[in-house]
């Protein structure tokens, strides 16, 4: 049986690989988008460094600064970052390690749902069809943004914990149990409320003596203090913050009957069907073979009798304590009616009623993520009817596993390509022990942004972005988006305990200038110094007297350029989010003081490249005239159609090589391409 479950084990790793390609491709700089990855980056990487550094006050998080318990404003993801703590140790960066948790959550994913199925069924076959439905439905592709949806394998696993202890009741089969709890607990809040809630359903289906049900209550009861620490901070965070989702924000994230027939817009065999329309959390489609394999299921495991269905290899090994299947097939079924009911949220009297009066469930805004729940019982039914068909066919099993395999295909996925480097500024800012906020607040996706590189330095920032947001940074973002910003911005700044700000230059505008000039003047803040970004670099400043002037300084306030000693571009076309017809000319430029050797178009998430052409360009000479050493600094390639090895829903990363040899990635741009 080992040997089996290694083998099982590999396969639902390379399946992980194959069926997110190409993410194992690039792991340190793909991410489903640039926005909640990110949040989840920092998440992940603050756990580690608050483990070893600050373990007694991990809630107290350095976004939000000087808000109190703010990693309580997100889950905590403590279980995976457990598991990826060997990683962290050995140097693996944080977003690449976000990365490998998300292969690793589609594989262990697959692999609980498959010791599920063989455990229900005795047959190795089923269980991995089993977990080929579990892992891949479309609804978890719809969850590529966190990784703790991706990160469901603890669920199925109190089932088989469950039928573990009730084959040979004893205390070590309940501390599994418990410990099965735990981590389910640690890893993940949403599958702790609906988890915890379905286990004590299935209690007495699964243990028909009650005497029985002593040790799961210890085991759940140890478990339960060893969350409390985890769960208190969220308690007292919603008593200060007043932090619970109100009555509309659940209601429109609670499911319909028709968002079950939503498959969302990556499935490769369904998302023609895709209604955009809808709320993507709703998008709860699990496919056709799915819901036909559930229902011929339930048939045969209501129906299943004796020593069991039988596996591919001859009879399942008896299970004397319960060798009736009946009560598998009916926990099944009851995960799946009420993961059903569940996801129609407020729709329905059972969450409301959980909504009014169940702990923890006023912080839950999506209740159509009940929807996991439905998927372990179909994925048990599933396992009823592939056992059936591999009884006396293993070769019917197998299709079965494979047609799974065939439907529910994403890949190749379009994800996000950044860059990998970490900018100057952060580094210089984790050698220093000070209290930033970075500027501008609340623009675009500028909050994930700060988080990503939060993990760079650790030090407490008054940005942040999350579920909830503290009123101090309310208040900082209304100040910052005021028609002028106003002298009370920096007396804020200086009451929170700020005292050092960050100023991308890109937002550097007219109105932006003017307030630095005003509050350099004035003798408010002091320049500190000027990091290569971008086109036009990172500005730090301290809010004490001091330096108000320098010549980069008074050229930025000029609006003007400043010389970067790094290299760097830009892609002027195509514009992000447009739609490419046939022939196409893609044009930017790039700088550098050692030259530029080449420029590279990077398409696919880096899977195509084509070169592009090098071409002088006098305006650029002008605005910059310090990179004599670039004397061609416009790249241009020029295509009369879509080539054939590249997606209609594409993207396109700028590779810069400089004279040095030394490589540049620019953040990528989706856009679409028509044939």
């Amino acid at each position: 049986m080992a040997k089996t479950h290694a083998i099982v084990a590999i396969l639902f790793v390379a399946l992980s690989v194959a069926m997110t390609w190409p993410l194992a491709c690039g792991l340190d700089r793909l991410v489903a988008y640039p926005g909640d990855p990110y949040i989840n980056t920092w998440v992940l990487d603050w756990d580690w460094y608050a483990t070893i550094h600050r373990p007694f006050n991990l809630f107290q998080a350095n976004i939000f600064y000087p808000a109190r318990y703010s990693l309580a404003f997100s889950e905590n993801l403590y279980g995976l970052a457990l598991v990826l703590m060997p990683l962290r140790a050995f140097g693996v960066g944080p977003l690449t390690a976000h990365n490998i948790a998300m292969l690793g959550g589609f594989a262990f994913s697959g692999f609980a749902a498959y010791l599920l199925g063989r455990r229900i069924t005795g047959s190795a076959l089923a269980g991995v069809a089993a977990g080929i439905f579990y892992a891949f439905p479309p609804w978890r592709f719809t969850q590529l943004p966190h990784v703790q949806h991706i990160w469901s394998g603890w669920v199925p696993l109190l089932l088989v914990a469950l039928f573990h202890y009730a084959d040979v009741p004893s205390w070590r089969r309940a501390w599994l149990f418990g410990f099965v709890f735990l981590m389910n607990g640690l890893s993940n809040v949403h599958w702790f409320l609906f988890g915890s809630i379905m286990v004590v359903l299935s209690i007495p289906i699964v243990l028909r003596n009650p005497r029985q049900w002593l040790r799961i209550a210890a085991a759940i009861a140890v478990a339960m203090l060893f969350l409390t620490p985890f769960l208190l901070p969220y308690v007292r965070a919603a008593e200060f913050y007043g932090m619970k989702r109100n009555w509309q924000e659940v209601r429109m994230s609670s499911a319909t009957l028709r968002d079950w027939l939503n498959p969302g817009e990556v499935n490769r065999v369904y998302r023609r069907w895709l209604d955009p329309t809808t709320n993507p959390e709703c998008w709860l489609f699990p496919g056709v073979l799915g819901i036909l394999f559930a229902a011929a299921g339930a048939i045969v495991g209501v129906g299943a009798r004796g020593s069991g269905l039988g596996g591919e290899n001859g009879p399942a090994a008896p299970r004397p304590p319960t060798p009736d299947l009946r009560p598998p097939a009916f926990v099944a079924l009851l995960w799946v009616t009420t993961g059903f009911i569940g996801s129609l949220g407020v729709h329905t009297f059972f969450y409301r009623f959980l909504y009014s009066y169940a702990p923890g469930f006023r912080a839950v805004r999506v209740p159509a993520r009940w929807a996991n729940i439905t998927y372990v019982g179909m994925a048990m039914l599933i396992a009823f009817a592939v056992a059936w068909l591999a009884r006396n066919r293993r070769w019917a099993g197998v299709l079965a596993a494979a047609l799974f395999v065939a439907e529910l295909r994403a890949a190749p996925i379009r994800w996000w390509a950044t860059r990998p480097d970490v900018p100057p500024v952060y580094r210089w800012i984790a050698t220093q022990h000070i209290r930033v906020v970075e500027l501008p607040i609340n623009v675009n996706d500028s909050e994930y942004r700060y988080m990503r590189f939060a993990t760079a330095h650790h030090r407490p920032i008054a940005n942040g972005v999350s579920g909830f947001a503290p009123p101090e940074f309310e208040r900082l973002s209304s100040m910052w988006h005021a028609a002028v910003i106003g002298d009370d911005f920096v007396l804020e700044l200086r009451r929170i305990g700020i005292n050092f700000i960050l100023l991308h230059g890109e937002y550097g505008g007219p109105r932006e200038r003017d307030w630095l000039r005003r509050e350099l003047t004035r003798g408010s803040l002091s320049y500190v110094a000027r990091f290569d970004q971008g086109t036009s670099g990172d500005w730090v400043f301290e809010l004490r007297s001091g330096r108000s002037s320098a010549p980069e300084l008074e050229a930025f306030l000029r609006g003007e350029y400043t010389y970067s000693a790094s290299t760097f571009g830009l892609l002027d076309y195509p514009r992000p989010g447009e739609h490419i017809n046939d022939a196409y000319l893609f044009s930017g430029w790039a700088l550098s003081p050692w030259g530029i050797r080449k420029v590279d178009l990077l398409f696919d998430n880096g899977q195509v490249r084509y070169p592009t052409m090098l071409r002088e360009d006098k305006v650029l000479k002008g605005r910059f005239p310090w990179y004599p050493s670039t004397p061609r600094p416009r790249y241009v390639a020029h295509f009369p159609s879509r080539p054939a090895n590249v997606r209609p829903d594409t993207d396109v990363q700028v590779e810069i090589t400089d004279g040095r040899g030394q490589k540049t990635l620019l953040e990528s741009q989706w856009f679409d391409w028509g044939s």
